[in-house]
């Protein structure tokens, strides 16, 4: 889970970074006046390439469809896949990894916000 600061949310879309929606957490805080936190709702659109996987690898579970692979530790994206419409996203058949273009990492790194690591992913 992924959660974030609404005035963060608010800066990130301001810098133009698309697609990004937040649902408000129900916490409670002791504070008068509490920050308002809210969760990124991060939709699976991209896919891994093929070539990430085994050859001979089991199909994906008929119920979930979790693969029963560990993250590959080189992933590749299926260029096709990827939207064109949001600038943060799952990938869809592997949801722990999570895509930012670079316009979501230039404008993280302008907003100066730490604990966010990038790394560039090859296409195919």
């Amino acid at each position: 889970m992924l959660i974030i600061r609404r005035d963060a949310l608010d800066s990130l879309q301001a810098a133009g970074v698309r697609g990004l929606l937040g649902a408000r957490l129900e916490l409670r805080f002791r504070q008068k006046t509490p920050p308002d936190i809210l969760e990124l709702q991060i939709e699976p659109r991209g896919l891994l390439h093929r070539d990430c996987f085994p050859p001979d690898a089991t199909p994906p579970c008929t119920i979930c469809g979790r693969l029963g692979l560990s993250r590959p530790d080189d992933p590749i994206l299926d260029e096709a896949s990827l939207p064109t419409d949001t600038d943060l996203f799952r990938v869809g058949n592997f949801a722990t990894v999570i895509i930012g273009t670079d316009r979501f990492k230039d404008a993280v790194e302008q907003g100066g916000w730490e604990g966010i690591k990038f790394r560039e992913l090859p296409v195919r």
